[in-house]
């Protein structure tokens, strides 16, 4: 069978569906996962494992819907499966034919209409704060008469991405014991706003080379565990300044030594160099994203970094991980000793 599933966002909110996908893998061993993807999760998708087939959305425009309208067409799709919320591929899943649809939708007179006409129509919103996102995926696969378990939501096996790893030949990881910063643009407003522009209203975090000197010191010694910097799609100024005070080892990875206590930046990793080196870990700390879904599946003790505004909406994305605590957007001083304290 053919399930078509419209995920036209990023890759971390295709992960967060993923477990959805486990799921149909495990209870057809037929099936074939087609997904209609966005730019931005594009080449990911055409990596995945899950994922047999990926469909393009090139752009918001009426002509670039047409197309892919009459592209989906020529498939013979079993089951439609809207998970991103989006009214174009609401819209779009309408014209196509298919003997399931699955409707997921955020407003509430939305899902009232489309109730009239289509049986699984689920409300996913942050208003519905009694009940998180894995309750969501519950009714999706209760829908196609399949269960949700456990392991769906740890589908990536120990060493899937050990070939991507950039840095193998330097680091040991299965022999190091090391903790993750990973220092993406999330942590600086100023570089945060080049991808998102609503990150002014954001807390500023603001560290600098001594500040993050200091922290890496203290937070080694307390685990006793080395400490890995790795950095997002967008340099930031902190991480710069990181690489004219280390010592370059190759093109991706860096040595900090303070005070006899050795530290490694390493940088230009794609998602799945990161996830295994995630995986490895024994302590991730983020600003909330992507490789926060990562983590979970490999069931990684994470810090996960939120705005104090966002709870309803995080909590609801992350009820089901184990081995994960919130923390809150603050100046780093502050930030860093409430990482070293529940660390």
């Amino acid at each position: 069978m053919i399930y078509l599933l419209f995920r036209t966002d990023r890759i971390g909110d295709f992960l967060m569906i993923a477990p959805l996908i486990s799921s149909i893998k495990r209870n057809d061993l037929n099936s074939q996962i087609y997904i209609v993807g966005s730019k931005k999760n594009f080449d990911y998708l055409n990596k995945n494992t899950l994922v047999d087939k990926v469909f393009l959305l090139k752009s918001n425009n009426l002509i670039s819907k047409i197309k892919l309208f009459f592209e989906l067409r020529k498939y013979k799709v079993d089951t439609i499966i809207v998970t991103d919320k989006k009214n174009r591929s609401i819209i779009l899943s309408f014209f196509l034919n298919a003997n399931k649809k699955i409707l997921n939708v955020s407003k509430k007179i939305q899902s009232k209409i489309i109730s009239l006409f289509y049986k699984d129509v689920f409300l996913d919103n942050d208003s519905l704060v009694d009940k998180p996102f894995k309750n969501i995926l519950k009714n999706n696969c209760e829908a196609l008469g399949f269960n949700l378990v456990n392991d769906d939501f740890h589908y990536l096996h120990e060493n899937q991405y050990k070939k991507y790893f950039l840095s193998n030949t330097l680091l040991d990881l299965d022999k190091l014991e090391y903790i993750i910063l990973h220092y993406d643009e999330k942590w600086e407003i100023e570089n945060y706003v080049k991808s998102f522009k609503k990150a002014y209203n954001l807390t500023p975090i603001s560290a600098n080379f001594e500040m993050i000197s200091k922290f890496f010191l203290k937070l080694s010694k307390k685990t006793n565990k080395r400490i890995i910097i790795t950095t997002g799609a967008i340099s930031t100024r902190l991480v710069e300044i990181l690489k004219l005070n280390s010592k370059l080892v190759d093109k991706t990875l860096y040595e900090i030594t303070t005070e006899d206590v050795k530290s490694y930046l390493i940088i230009n990793q794609d998602f799945f160099s990161m996830s295994h080196l995630i995986s490895k870990s024994k302590l991730f700390i983020t600003c909330h994203g992507a490789f926060t879904h990562i983590a979970s599946n490999y069931k990684v003790k994470t810090i996960d970094i939120i705005e104090r505004e966002k709870l309803a909406h995080y909590s609801r994305i992350t009820n089901h991980m184990s081995n994960h605590k919130h923390l809150y957007r603050d100046n780093f001083d502050n930030l860093s000793e409430n990482i070293i304290s529940n660390s």
